[in-house]
């Protein structure tokens, strides 16, 4: 009954979402009722960033309270602060991940790898796998990955896991490969939420997910990371904040349901709206921007409404308006209450809050460590500069004030890269511009240490307060697939535990 049910809803779904870039026309499609390509990429795109069952897991709780973006909620703190164990929050990832997205782009690469029409359309599903697979390994590490979504097409239902090294190595060779494909006559791009089927965009998009993954690997094989910088960089990436790879949700029911296939809604604000009144970033965002002088404070949060002095007494003349919650407690043990700490500002709570996967700013601040190692010609100051600006500005998109130029530039002044803090600056920088996407700060974190966290000290946390270094995997894996997870687990001395690093986490 289930099953037929996920059916019924994915047809509903494309009857909804269909295959043109208007949303108005979507349901006016008529090839929308089938699971053809341009469908499944419709449908794979929406639960990339409208699945509210892993946003609210892996992402706000776990990845969100690991690198300490927020704070306070009764489940960031007790899971995400205190790092216990919670099976459903640690899954959560691996099992949307493939149900819904991994296997829809393998299905679209299966359905066109041999059609002259669709070459483009092939291409963008190498890109998509790439993004749906980079998120899986990056927080379990080896998993499957060559033989994974072939159920159906070639009968594999114990897929093997692959090495995370030779996934990574697969991605590289897939971006490539897409980059070289995309051309003019290689037929339409159907069905593309991101950029209407652009060829460019797709391009540069290829381009900026090979920098993102070859600095992923810097610390592991800096000499491959630096040969796959390089290659991004002439290829071309990311120019200007209009390249950003943005999801543009709509005015939709949140639904926490993963059968009932509603993703048109922003995953990670239905997670925020319905987080026990959760929205509050912790003490080490809110301190470094005030501390900083940063014009995202008041971009990123909303002025505390009660003064630390009193319960119900406005804040004092010369009185900090923003305070964050300290890692490690709840919201209900900061003096005074959550009241007299910031809040979430309201636009990144709504259905149609935008999410941004790839951005600008990520690429500047990635290319300024780059430069900073030497393997790109350019100034690292000049890119970290270009990648804070890009930070400040592409907050817009959620409807935020924007900032002046004059107070960017006071800031950028203020704030320049400093000689022998450079990596610590710069990866700092990125979990600031990562906020909303705690699962890619959650990986670039584990790959620079930065920034520097605060200690979590609570007796009653399951690691002795030591953060984990990725999630596990699904216990059932060992009744489903047991020979090859079995094989996985002894890569890790055989044990499933999110202490052990994934391959490329060498600090």
């Amino acid at each position: 009954m289930k099953f037929k049910q996920i059916i019924i809803a994915i047809l509903a779904l494309f009857t909804a979402v269909g295959c043109t870039e208007n949303f108005d026309e979507l349901e006016k499609d008529p090839v929308a009722l089938s699971a053809n390509p341009a469908g499944q990429l419709t449908f794979t795109q929406l639960c990339m960033s409208g699945d509210g069952f892993y946003q609210w897991r892996t992402n706000l709780i776990y990845s969100g309270g690991f690198v300490q973006h927020y704070a306070g909620a009764w489940n960031v703190t007790e899971f995400g602060s205190k790092f216990k164990k919670d099976d459903g929050y640690a899954t959560a990832l691996w099992r949307n991940g493939y149900s819904n997205e991994l296997k829809n782009v393998v299905d679209i690469l299966e359905k066109t790898k041999d059609d002259p029409k669709a070459v483009n359309m092939n291409a963008v599903a190498k890109i998509m796998r790439v993004m749906v697979a980079q998120r899986i390994t990056d927080i379990y590490g080896d998993i499957p990955y060559s033989e994974a979504g072939l159920g159906f097409s070639k009968g594999i239902v114990t897929p093997k896991y692959d090495k995370q090294e030779d996934i990574y190595t697969s991605f590289f060779k897939d971006l490539d490969d897409a980059y070289n494909q995309l051309n003019a006559s290689g037929g339409p791009i159907k069905g593309d939420l991101f950029y209407g089927g652009e060829i460019i965009q797709w391009k540069k998009l290829a381009n900026t997910l090979r920098l993102r993954l070859g600095m992923r690997i810097s610390e592991v094989k800096p000499a491959e990371a630096e040969k796959q910088v390089k290659a991004a960089l002439q290829n071309g990436v990311f120019e200007n904040n209009r390249d950003n790879c943005v999801m543009k949700h709509l005015d939709a029911t949140f639904n926490d349901d993963p059968a009932s296939i509603d993703f048109r809604g922003n995953g990670l604000a239905y997670a925020l709206v319905g987080n026990e009144n959760g929205d509050h970033f912790s003490t080490l965002v809110i301190d470094f921007l005030k501390n900083n002088g940063d014009p995202r404070l008041t971009m990123y949060a909303t002025p505390k409404t009660t003064s630390g002095l009193a319960w119900g007494v406005p804040p004092q003349p010369g009185e900090s308006l923003y305070e964050g919650v300290k890692p490690g407690l709840f919201q209900w043990e900061v003096p005074m209450g959550a009241s007299s700490t910031s809040g979430i500002q309201a636009y990144f709570k709504q259905k149609t809050t935008p999410f941004l996967h790839v951005s600008y700013s990520e690429t500047q601040l990635l290319l300024a460590e780059a430069a900073f190692r030497g393997w790109i010609p350019g100034s690292a100051a000049d890119y970290y500069k270009k990648g804070v600006e890009a930070g400040i500005k592409q907050l817009e998109i959620y409807g935020a004030t924007p900032a002046t130029q004059t107070a960017i530039n006071t800031y950028l002044t203020a704030k320049p890269l400093v000689a022998g803090k450079e990596k610590e600056q710069i990866a700092t920088q990125l979990w600031i511009t990562y906020i909303f996407n705690s699962i890619e700060a959650y990986s670039n974190w584990r790959r620079t240490g930065f920034p520097k966290l605060i200690p979590i000290t609570n007796p009653d946390s399951e690691t002795g307060g030591v953060t984990p270094t990725r999630l596990y995997y699904p216990n059932d894996e060992m009744q489903k697939n047991e020979t090859n997870y079995l094989e996985a687990l002894s890569r890790m001395g055989g044990k499933n535990d999110w202490l052990n690093k994934v391959w490329w986490d060498k600090n």
